[in-house]
């Protein structure tokens, strides 16, 4: 089964007022919407704008994101904020483990490791940071220096554990820099990932885990990198505090899977019939309603039987002459005094079809002539 692609947003310690973040919100809600079915986004803000723009990102369908938590429950340990606080907080995401935080405040993998287990007890789902430094990249040590970061957490965590983390890949040089990791070479380091967790885990895990790459994720580089197959989203920095997040989104979103119409009898059509779909033949040729103004209807039909089709493009009259075959696609039924007309409106499609229908229509079971009756349950 495909894994969903998810793409998170870090702002790190920006912007620099709580009127900005609102007004960034604000333009999100102005893109383009992106279908929650097929994506999950979140975004992580600074701690004390965390719960102000919580509900205004959830109404988007973004999730808010910590961008860290404690290693340590609640007490005496000022600064802090625990992983349960969050919870009581409805926070459902924290992000553990980024490069600064290992390099600036010194933050271990035990620490790392500690964190992801306090925050998965308190229920909270994780975004996982590893990544290797530039020199060490040039040594030859990326896939070292992952399995490193990641061991100890491996060593806590039980395999259905890691149906709640996220592992996002950070090559420390690309942070920021401008700099980013070719498509083929973010595919190799996921890729060695991936093979990682099958060998230190299971392969089943190694196969469901979701692996985001990070580092100066743009529009311009995100749509090569995310058809890597073991690509399944992105941690953005900067470029999340621009309205332009959203185009990100949804260049990461899967494209709509397209599938063959089921084409159904004639007889198949009932009151409540929608997005239906049938080859007829036309019986009787398009002609206006007497009374109305620009509705035609015409006869059409299947060996089951025919059936009374109506629209108002005055085009249609050249498809719907006596003979032809005809291609009827997202139709739906308007129950007129009790009797089904299959209504052609704009959202339908009626074409001559490909090739000419061999059969001829059963013109004597008129489905159209059949009264309904409304009965209440």
């Amino acid at each position: 089964m495909p894994r969903k692609p998810i793409v998170g947003g870090n702002w790190k310690c920006n912007p620099k007022t709580l009127e900005e973040a609102l007004k960034l919100i604000g333009d999100w809600k102005n893109q383009v919407p992106f279908d929650k079915r097929k994506i999950d986004v979140f975004a992580c803000p600074m701690m004390p704008h965390l719960l102000k723009v919580k509900l205004p990102m959830e109404k988007l369908g973004i999730s808010a994101c910590a961008q860290n938590c404690s290693k340590t429950g609640e007490g005496a340990f000022t600064g802090e904020v625990s992983a349960a606080q969050l919870k009581d907080a409805r926070v459902q995401w924290t992000l553990l483990g980024h490069s600064e935080r290992r390099s600036k405040y010194g933050e271990t993998d035990e620490d790392v490791a500690e964190k992801v287990s306090q925050a998965l007890a308190a229920g909270l789902k994780v975004v996982l940071a590893i990544g290797e430094l530039l020199e060490e990249r040039e040594a030859g040590k990326t896939n070292e220096v992952n399995e490193r970061m990641l061991n100890p957490v491996i060593k806590k965590l039980k395999p259905e554990d890691w149906s709640k983390v996220v592992i996002a890949y950070e090559p420390v040089w690309a942070i920021g820099t401008g700099k980013v990791a070719t498509p083929d070479q973010a595919e190799e380091t996921h890729a060695a990932i991936r093979a990682f967790m099958a060998k230190a885990v299971s392969e089943e895990v190694a196969e469901k885990v979701r692996i985001q790459y990070g580092g100066s994720v743009s529009l311009d580089n995100c749509a090569d990198l995310i058809k890597k197959p073991n690509i399944d989203g992105f941690l953005v920095g900067g470029a999340s505090l621009k309205p332009s997040f959203m185009e990100i989104v949804q260049k990461s979103t899967p494209p709509p899977v397209l599938k063959k119409p089921k084409f159904s009898k004639a007889t198949d059509l009932n009151p409540t019939t929608k997005g239906f779909n049938c080859m007829v033949k036309c019986t009787k040729p398009a002609e206006q309603v007497e009374g109305t103004e620009g509705v035609y209807e015409a006869q059409v039909g299947d060996e089951s039987g025919v059936f009374t089709v109506s629209f108002r493009n005055k085009d249609l009259c050249e498809v719907c002459t006596k003979g032809a075959s005809i291609r009827i696609q997202n139709t739906s039924v308007r129950m007129v005094k009790g009797f089904i007309r299959v209504v052609v409106d704009k959202w339908a499609a009626f074409k001559p079809a490909d090739e000419p229908l061999e059969w001829e229509a059963k013109d004597g079971n008129d489905l159209s002539t059949v009264e309904y009756e409304l009965v209440e349950s």
